[in-house]
């Protein structure tokens, strides 16, 4: 008897039976219960334990436990039942909890071919109104057909339980569908939408440029759909470990998105509060300390409260990777303090490719609410939000040349100059750049510059070791001024 004969491929719930005799399976051990010849069962061994294997430990499970042939048709991979199979890791946190290993790509989006923008009638709407999730736990530094399969279990887009995701889905599709339609296939970022983004496919995206079906003469990377990275951690989280979310959501009923799209109902309630002042809006949420100052973080508390949340973030924030940036404009039109994102890893940072790297990952992924109040009469006065994310092109020329400068000084050495028990250094200053640049990410400065100490922070904590061994203190990409408070002022009437 065949593999395809011991399940009904017409049956989603029986399919999910049959695979749910994966549970518990190395995919090792998937390979050894289908292949008897030993070299054979090795090579094949070999060739999935390699990252780059073409379709990976997704392919193994298709053509080993459910057998048949993987392929590239745009139907589902069990056309009769409409079920489409999902083979990805999720990962511990360091502190504790779950997250997706990465983001789900669905389908290639079609570059021959013209698209509509009603995503029940098209092709990807096949591939997510059901999908059939094998999750396995991925460790650090074990083999790839060691990893355990811990759960298998079907997944609809369309149920109940994601009726206020489904929206907002259609409406990430739309803008996808809208860009592509308007010839700017080359301008799309994942960072434009929440849920379903469109992510470069291949490993150099630009070997991938290909003539725009709604614009010949400017070339796009191809793209493919997507689930993304935040948005398959929640479904993990919710659907598939049963751990129910500990973040208030913003919308309490389905029919607010039903003619508004996502980002229209929070600018919506937020400008509610357009002209209040921080005093105000504090007593309002009573976001005061014990000590009678401001609350930790109150500017994104801020936020919050004014969307009816009361948790330390929003579900949906929290599915869309939406991070939440105050931006306080001085009485002279200018702003407070540049941006700060996460600390760099030196040694790891020298040997990524851009396209790769997690700054371009940030950025290109990351959508930002930005909260804006400005200084009136000695009080900072909320101004309203909006939503921003960083355009594809500024990402790809402005951004990209200057994190190969940073890159670049770093992998060659950071010049040092004791000057007055201060230590200086010769990374691009922000005076030097346009989009960003590299400042201290520690509370404490501290170093080790030829095997001597300088700074009166925690070596261990506070710094981290460059190429040539010399430790500097802890650094991050940080947004310019200048470059923040031209988007605000382009935004805004200040």
């Amino acid at each position: 008897m065949t593999n395809r004969e011991l399940y009904d491929d017409y049956n989603p719930l029986d399919i999910e039976r049959y695979g749910k005799n994966l549970i518990g399976l190395t995919f090792r051990d998937v390979l050894e219960a289908n292949i008897q010849e030993e070299i054979i069962l090795e090579e094949r061994t070999n060739y999935y334990n390699n990252p780059r294997a073409k379709g990976g430990l997704g392919n193994l499970i298709e053509e080993f436990h459910f057998g048949y042939k993987p392929n590239n048709s745009p139907e589902p991979d069990f056309p009769n039942a409409g079920v489409e199979l999902k083979v990805a890791p999720y990962e511990e946190k360091k502190k504790g909890g779950y997250k997706s290993g990465e983001r789900l790509v669905l389908c290639m989006v079609p570059n021959d071919e013209p698209l509509t923008d009603n995503l029940l009638q098209a092709k990807l709407f096949n591939k997510i109104k059901a999908i059939l999730l094998v999750l396995y736990l991925r460790k650090k530094g074990d083999k790839r057909t060691n990893f355990i399969i811990d759960y298998v279990k079907l997944f609809s887009i369309i149920s109940d339980a994601c009726k206020n995701d489904f929206p907002i889905i259609e409406n990430d599709y739309k803008k996808i569908v809208n860009k592509i339609q308007a010839g700017e296939a080359h301008t799309i970022s994942e960072g434009d939408t929440l849920y379903l983004g469109a992510c470069t496919k291949g490993a150099d995206a630009k070997k991938s440029l290909q003539p725009q079906y709604y614009n010949a003469n400017i070339p796009a990377k191809r793209r493919a759909y997507c689930f993304k990275q935040s948005y398959v951690t929640h479904i993990i989280n919710e659907y598939i470990l049963n751990n129910v979310s500990t973040y208030d959501s913003i919308i309490k009923d389905d029919l607010e998105i039903l003619d508004k799209t996502f980002e229209e109902v929070v600018l919506e309630q937020v400008s509610k509060f357009i002209g209040m002042d921080v005093n105000t809006l504090s007593e309002l949420f009573k976001l005061k300390n014990p000590k009678g100052g401001l609350a930790k973080n109150f500017y994104s508390q801020i936020a919050l409260r004014m969307l009816g949340v009361q948790s330390s973030n929003a579900e949906e924030f929290d599915k869309a990777n939406i991070a939440i940036k105050s931006i306080r404009i001085q009485a002279n039109n200018k702003n407070k303090e540049s941006m700060s994102f996460p600390a760099l890893n030196f040694k790891k940072f020298v040997n990524e490719q851009w396209e790769e790297s997690e700054v371009y990952n940030f950025f290109s992924e990351t959508k930002f609410l930005f909260m804006v109040f400005k200084e009136e009469k000695g009080q900072y006065v909320f101004k309203g939000g909006e939503f921003w994310n960083m355009p594809l092109y500024e990402l790809d020329t402005i951004g990209k040349k200057e994190w190969l400068s940073v890159q670049r000084k770093i992998k060659n050495g950071v010049h040092f100059e004791i000057k007055d028990n201060r230590v200086l250094n010769d990374l691009p200053k922000s005076t030097e750049t346009q989009i960003f640049h590299l400042r201290p990410h520690a509370a404490k400065s501290i170093y080790r510059i030829d095997g001597k100490i300088y700074g009166n922070g925690d070596i261990n904590k506070d710094a981290d070791e460059l190429p040539n061994g010399d430790k500097m203190t802890k650094q991050c990409f940080w947004l310019n001024r200048k470059y923040i408070l031209e988007i605000v002022k382009n935004m805004f009437e200040l």
